[in-house]
């Protein structure tokens, strides 16, 4: 089943990709349509990814790109903002935000050990979207998504 517009717009999707090297990524989608169409055709696949990697277990030192991070006006709020994509990193995945001016992403924090396309499971490995060849792993900003 595909995801409606509805769906993509109201929902903070976590999504997740391949970079054309192998490297992973983890997407958030602040409740944008910034969400490639081959991860909005199916629902099911969708769910599978997430539960994957929600599973996943830590395997890499991060590092937090700071001159890419909003200001915060404490430190709890940096650390509930930083909560996911830090997670994400843990995991090996490079973790990106949505710029809400134009659904553009931006880095938050880079795993220092990534997790690569050919350490996933066939089934995981056949249903991940592949970003383009022109978006390059660790990119400070993605703009174009197909």
């Amino acid at each position: 089943m595909k995801m409606t517009d509805e769906f993509i717009s109201t929902n903070d999707l976590d999504w997740y990709a391949a970079f054309y090297n192998g490297n992973l990524a983890h997407f958030a989608s602040g409740g944008t349509r910034a969400v490639p169409k081959k991860v909005a055709d199916s629902v099911e696949n969708y769910e599978e990814l997430c539960d994957y990697f929600f599973e996943l277990e830590k395997r890499s030192n991060i590092e937090i790109i700071e001159d890419n991070l909003p200001e915060f006006p404490d430190q709890l709020k940096r650390e509930q903002y930083l909560k996911s994509y830090v997670d994400s990193a843990l995991k090996g995945l490079f973790s990106y935000d949505v710029n809400y001016e134009d659904n553009s992403y931006f880095l938050v924090v880079k795993p220092l050990s990534p997790l690569s396309l050919k350490d996933l499971p066939k089934n995981i490995k056949e249903i991940i979207y592949t970003l383009p060849k022109e978006v390059k792993s660790a990119s400070v900003s993605i703009t174009k998504l197909e």
